[in-house]
């Protein structure tokens, strides 16, 4: 299949990950935020033009499972995982990566500052939810005695690396997704993240020197990232 963008090291394909994911060598590591079955729409957003906040794709009705069955791929050509989720997914996609051959572990992205709840519900989303995972023998990078499963941090909302927000609404924070990548992934390694977004996982591969595939059914989202990677590259501080 023609790559839709390919270049020093970072390849980007347009489609569907469970009809392209078969096609390719195995990797080092899956990094991913794949789309959630939300059931809710949650309103439009004029940040960028009006836009839906949930992708015209991304129905609830055999997502979780859609998800599963491609991160089980995933963690058959993988030596190690990580990706994002929320209670609908957790445990089938937890199943899929096991039987693999995976251990499988929590991980979760603590927000600082936590947007208002949501109407109707009781408590303001502090955190995110993710899941680790590692066959024997991986290569994991951080060393560092106090190391968490958590990551702290703030987000694109408050203004803060305004300069790096696209037309996304999920967009993932970059000096988190360059941790992670720095985690899993080994200096020259390859990652492969099967729903692409926008591109900060390929971005944080980049700018680390790994190399990546990105697969991505949205076309527009395909362009995003294309876009982001052939801007200048971008200071990690928060």
């Amino acid at each position: 299949m023609k790559p839709y963008y390919e270049k020093d090291g970072i390849t980007i394909y347009h489609g569907d990950c469970l009809e392209i994911l078969p096609t390719l060598e195995p990797v080092d590591a899956t990094i991913s935020d794949p789309p959630y079955g939300i059931v809710g729409k949650f309103g439009e957003s004029d940040l960028y033009g009006t836009r839906k906040m949930q992708f015209d794709f991304d129905q609830p009705v055999g997502v979780p499972e859609m998800v599963a069955e491609a991160m089980g791929v995933c963690a058959g050509m993988s030596q190690a995982m990580h990706v994002f989720c929320d209670p609908d997914h957790y445990g089938v996609i937890a199943t899929a990566i096991r039987s693999q051959g995976h251990t499988v572990k929590p991980w979760a992205r603590i927000k600082k500052c936590p947007p208002p709840p949501m109407p109707g519900n009781w408590w303001p989303s502090s955190f995110e939810l993710a899941m680790y995972a590692f066959k024997p023998g991986a290569w994991f990078g951080d060393s560092g005695a106090k190391r968490k499963n958590t990551y702290t941090c703030d987000g694109y909302r408050h203004g803060i690396r305004a300069y790096e927000k696209v037309p996304h609404p999920t967009q993932k924070w970059l000096p988190m997704v360059r941790y992670i990548v720095s985690c899993v992934v080994k200096e020259g390694g390859i990652l492969i993240d099967p729903f692409m977004g926008s591109g900060t996982t390929l971005v944080a591969a980049k700018l680390l020197g790994r190399k990546a595939i990105g697969i991505e059914i949205e076309e527009s989202y395909c362009e995003i990232a294309a876009n982001r990677l052939a801007q200048k590259v971008f200071a990690f501080d928060e």
